[in-house]
């Protein structure tokens, strides 16, 4: 199996800073390739570029996962602290909540003060 393809706003410094930081987690071991969806043939995945512009987005194996739960996807790929928070993420009060969160975040994305201040271009 291919492994996970992990889809983010490659114009949103937010975002970058967000995917390294966990993608260099050495004790999370999560897996995957890191695309800006900017350089991703979107459709051959079933994205459109509106989907890609609000939330990250984890595909593997045939199926997508956005936002909060794109997150839980990927750590289930990790080690076992990672696999335990992805299924944690999926807990039905704790999806909608995490859900809720991310959505907040990614609507507000662009006014999170810290060095990648005045990169995103949304």
């Amino acid at each position: 199996m291919s492994e996970p393809l992990v889809v983010f706003d490659g114009a949103c410094g937010f975002c970058r800073a967000t995917v390294t930081r966990l993608a260099r987690a050495r004790r999370r071991r999560l897996t995957g390739r890191f695309m800006p969806y900017q350089a991703v043939d979107l459709a051959l995945y079933g994205l459109t570029e509106q989907d890609a512009r609000e939330r990250m987005w984890l595909v593997h194996g045939g199926r997508r996962h956005g936002g909060a739960q794109a997150f839980a996807a990927w750590f289930a790929t990790g080690g076992p602290p990672a696999r335990l928070m992805g299924r944690i993420l999926t807990l039905p009060g704790v999806r909608h909540s995490a859900d809720a969160i991310y959505g907040l975040i990614a609507r507000n994305r662009h006014h999170i003060p810290g060095p990648w201040e005045h990169t995103c271009a949304i």
